[in-house]
Order: structure tokens, then sequence, then C-alpha cells
């Protein structure tokens, strides 16, 4: 009798297992099939406002490449290209703008025309920048440039979908980071000027910027833009030149 009672028992035990390990399988299952609807119907959601920000960076893309083609770069002055007054100035200009643009509150259609000054002054560097490299270089680092941005753009929705969000700390961690990249970039361009410090820089450039597509597209899905699709793609767009300013190489 204690013999069949203890059978009994074990299968009841295991039975009761089974049934709760089932459970928990529907229950980690139905959970992610809500996590991943969740996500679908947020990218559905913010499918215009996508649109809008992949609208305005290829014009903004195309302003710098019609800019940098265009440029007329002095030949006896190709040699010193990175310290002719043209492109000091378009530095400048530039870094002005990308103040005014994070610390001024202006209209989107304004915003717009400061991006887009933004990105024909950027035009003026890279048109200096390119003059006299060879074109198989500057394929190759364009088509770099958009395998990482579609490679990290995907990734980023990724962790959307795991349930990752990219929050204050992420943020916080980034621009420690660009900052230290910013110090150690003016260092190796006017004192150190060591070859090996600058490849240092290109790939830290290369994995810094990728991961701030990845942040971005997160940030973009979790934050409320208010419309503001220009302040998004401004931030792709950053990504997006740096990352083939370091294929570049020059």
């Amino acid at each position: 009798m204690n013999s069949n009672n203890s059978n009994k028992s074990n299968k009841s035990n295991k039975s009761n297992k089974s049934n709760n390990s089932n459970l928990a399988n529907k229950r980690k299952k139905s959970i992610f099939k809500n996590d991943i609807s969740q996500v679908f119907k947020l990218i559905s959601e913010k499918r215009s406002f996508f649109a809008l920000i992949l609208a305005n960076l290829l014009v903004q893309l195309y302003i710098t490449y019609y800019v940098s083609e265009n440029v007329k770069v002095d030949e006896e002055k190709k040699g010193a290209k990175k310290f002719s007054s043209k492109f000091i100035a378009a530095v400048i200009a530039t870094l002005v703008i990308i103040l005014i643009l994070a610390l001024v509150p202006m209209p989107v259609w304004l915003k717009f025309i400061f991006f887009s000054l933004f990105s024909g002054a950027f035009g003026v560097i890279l048109g200096y920048r390119k003059s006299g490299l060879d074109p198989n270089v500057i394929k190759t680092a364009f088509v770099g440039t958009a395998s990482i941005f579609v490679s990290m753009f995907i990734f980023g929705l990724g962790l959307i979908m795991s349930g990752i969000q990219l929050g204050f700390k992420t943020a916080l961690v980034l621009l420690f980071a660009l900052l230290a990249l910013i110090i150690v970039s003016i260092v190796q361009i006017f004192i150190v000027q060591s070859s090996l410090l600058k490849k240092i820089i290109v790939i830290t450039s290369l994995i810094l910027f990728s991961v701030y597509i990845v942040y971005d597209t997160n940030s973009i899905l979790q934050r409320d833009y208010d419309g503001d699709f220009i302040s998004a793609s401004l931030n792709y767009y950053l990504d997006l030149i740096n990352i083939f300013s370091a294929l570049l190489g020059d």
C-alpha cells in the first residue's frame, strides 16, 4: 500500500511539474508575442515619422555630396588643404551652426534651413578631404558607411524587440566617450601626430558612431519628438558623416 501511494504521489508530482513547465512556456511565448506585437505597433505608429527622418537625411546627404563635388580646391593648396582659409571657415561654420541647433529653440522649418547650411559647410570640408584621394577609397568608404548604417539600424530595432531600452546611462557613457575621442583627436592633430594613434582614433570612431546609430534608433522609437524629425535626422546625419570620414582615413 505504501509503495502504491508513493508511486501515485511521484506520478502526481511529475504531472504537476510538467503542467507548470508547460504553463511557464506558454506564458513566455505569450509575453514574447505581446512584446513583438507591441514593437511592430510602435514601428507602425512612427512609420510616417521615420519616413520624414529618412527623406530629410537623404536631402541633407545630397547637399553634402553636391557641395563636396563642386567645391573648388586650389591646386597649390591641396598639400595643405586642412589648414586653408576656406577649410577653416567651413569648420568654424559647422561648429557655430551645430551649437545653434543644439541650444536655440526654433521651429522645424528654420531648423531645416540651418541643417542645410550645416550640410553645405560640411560638404566644403569633405571636398577638401576627398581631393587627391583614390576614387576606389571613396567608393569603399561609401559602401562601408551604408552597410554599417543598415546593420546598426536593424540591430537597434532588434534591441527594442528584445525589450532592451537604452536610456540616460547609455547616453552619458557615449557622451564621455565622444569627448575623450575629440580630445585625443586634437592631440593627434596638433601635438603627437602618430600614425598608430591615428589608427586607434579611426577604429574607435567607427565603433563609437556605430553604437550611436543603435542608440539613436532606440531613442527614436522610445522618445516623443513632438514631430521634430529634423533633430532625429540630424543625429543620424552626424553618425554617418563621422563613420564616412573615419573610413576615408585621410
